[in-house]
């Protein structure tokens, strides 16, 4: 990507809270992404509960890929993506989560307009952004298949005269529903208000979201936790910087243990270095 693309990019994600790259998955990937997913949904789909019917849901979510299988540990690290999210969130910046989003056919799937950021306590609109989301269109998104909607410019209002929770939010002025080819990255501001549509296909209608945040935030998935400290040696340098081994503006995420030591300015990064010599 150029200076001048990535600047124009920087532009449109300022002015209307997202932008569009598309073309930017290679065919042959995106057609793995499809297969893989699905054989995971098949494989790990939880079965139905007590008095619960397969018509009461409206889309499979499929969450931690990343462990899930070594194909998905490309997709947070999209060469086109992470210069566009540097700039918007500095150099500093974590991965917040990446699952599948997969929308049945001929299925009431609206989601009423909201923002990523809506359990963050800030008061809107921000002054600086905390979060923005590469949605990665897998197959077609459109107004046929579910495509996600977007309010441009609301991600610098502090609220929209519709409740989060009514279906009635099509309604609102500037609401559009961009049309995306499968292969096609959907990048938005945390901030800017969107929601899927009815899926009126007969396909599924799939993509995976891949949400980074600012590094002085914690996670929607506690990558810790979920993903073995043995298996790490197996990812990508930068994807485990992104997962939050390493610190925020040399400060937070820092390693303390027991002992007296000298202190001095240093380019050194504590938590991949303790979690190495834990490694050994």
């Amino acid at each position: 990507m150029t200076q001048s693309t990535l600047e124009s990019r920087l532009h449109e994600l300022d002015v209307d809270g997202f932008t569009i790259l598309h073309d930017a998955i290679d065919e042959d990937f995106r057609l793995k992404i499809v297969n893989r997913i699905r054989e995971i949904e098949e494989q790990t789909l939880l079965p139905l509960q007590d008095g619960e019917l397969e018509s009461d849901s409206s889309f499979y979510r499929t969450g931690g890929i990343l462990e899930a299988d070594p194909i998905f540990r490309e997709i947070p690290l999209h060469p086109d993506v992470l210069p566009i999210v540097e700039g918007v969130l500095g150099p500093d910046f974590l991965l917040s989560q990446v699952s599948g989003i997969d929308l049945k056919p001929n299925t009431k799937n609206i989601q009423p307009l909201h923002p990523d950021d809506a359990l963050i306590g800030v008061v809107r609109p921000h002054p600086i952004p905390v979060g923005c989301t590469a949605l990665w269109c897998i197959t077609d998104f459109n107004h046929e298949t579910g495509g996600t909607r977007v309010l441009p410019g609301s991600h610098k209002l502090a609220d929209i005269d519709v409740a989060w929770g009514s279906d009635e939010t099509d309604e609102i002025p500037g609401l559009i529903q961009p049309e995306v080819k499968g292969g096609g990255i959907i990048i938005f501001d945390h901030a800017m208000f969107h929601g899927c549509g009815d899926n009126h296909s007969n396909q599924w209608r799939l993509g995976v979201q891949c949400s980074y945040h600012a590094g002085w935030l914690r996670p929607s998935n506690n990558h810790f936790l979920s993903i073995p400290h043995e298996h790490l040696a197996e990812y990508p340098e930068r994807l485990v910087d992104l997962l939050g081994y390493k610190t925020y503006n040399g400060a937070f995420g820092t390693i303390t243990v027991p002992g007296t030591y000298r202190g001095a300015t240093s380019t050194s990064r504590p938590p991949r270095d303790a979690l190495a010599e834990a490694l050994r």
